[in-house]
């Protein structure tokens, strides 16, 4: 049968020394493609100055130290994930960071392993839609082709879970404004879901939204080279919570994988 390719880690930046080997190791020795997604976590409201300025370098560089010393195999790196938002201490809608300074630390970021010869790979991550309904461009955020390998978005459906969210929204409802956003920036790069899922809410069914969403991938957002399912129960049930959900997810990977 069919197996999930890639495994998404997240971990604060300055928890990265001493975790290669528990963060990334086992899925690369596995066959695994692994995409790390760094988080640029340090108690303050707006960081992006200070991770352009290096702030984290140290942690990236012990980081990179015991990568490179178990054979520097390929790795993804997701700097700064749903920049385009304001949940985040590098979201450009706080006070304090804009979209120049995003592009400055995400340019930073990426030279930090490129200098150091890592073989990473990096995602640029946005979040399918920008926060109170502004229509900025995605090319506001562009940091530039050289240190962007994929770009993805991330994109639920959040029914019930808030008075904002009270509707029933497919995968490609929640996906598709995304997608021909980043289909329209330069360079032609791959495309991904950097991270999906849905709620279970009112008689909706959850294992049709899973389908719909596996047949949707393939046959309309045809440009998409990686999808990554978020199936943690964290701030809503996105988990895989019944034999029916998994059936769906399982009999898709299945039907569609060749």
């Amino acid at each position: 049968g069919a197996k999930f390719q890639t495994v998404v880690k997240y971990q604060s930046v300055t928890g990265l020394p001493g975790q290669y080997k528990y963060l990334v190791k086992p899925y690369l020795d596995a066959g695994k493609s692994v995409v790390l997604v760094t988080e640029f976590i340090d108690g303050s409201y707006a960081n992006l100055q200070a991770i352009g300025d290096g702030k984290f370098d140290w942690a990236l560089n012990k980081f990179i130290d015991d990568w490179k010393a178990d054979g520097n195999r390929q790795v993804w790196i997701r700097p700064m994930h749903e920049f385009n938002g304001d949940w985040y201490s590098w979201g450009t809608y706080r006070n304090g960071n804009s979209q120049a300074l995003f592009k400055r630390a995400f340019q930073h970021v990426a030279y930090v392993f490129k200098n150091r010869g890592a073989n990473a790979k990096f995602q640029l991550g946005y979040n399918c839609v920008n926060p109170r309904n502004d229509g900025t461009s995605f090319s506001n955020w562009w940091p530039g082709g050289d240190v962007v390998d994929m770009i993805l978005c991330s994109g639920y459906n959040r029914a019930g879970l808030d008075s904002n969210h009270q509707s029933w929204q497919s995968f490609s409802d929640v996906y598709s404004s995304g997608y021909y956003k980043m289909a329209a920036l330069d360079g032609g790069k791959p495309l991904g879901v950097a991270e999906t899922s849905s709620t279970t809410w009112q008689s909706y069914s959850k294992p049709q939204w899973i389908k719909d969403a596996f047949n949707a991938l393939v046959n309309k957002f045809t440009r998409v080279e990686q999808c990554n399912w978020f199936l943690i129960n964290k701030d809503g049930n996105w988990g895989l919570n019944s034999d029916d959900e998994r059936h769906a997810f399982g009999d898709s990977i299945n039907q569609y994988s060749w």
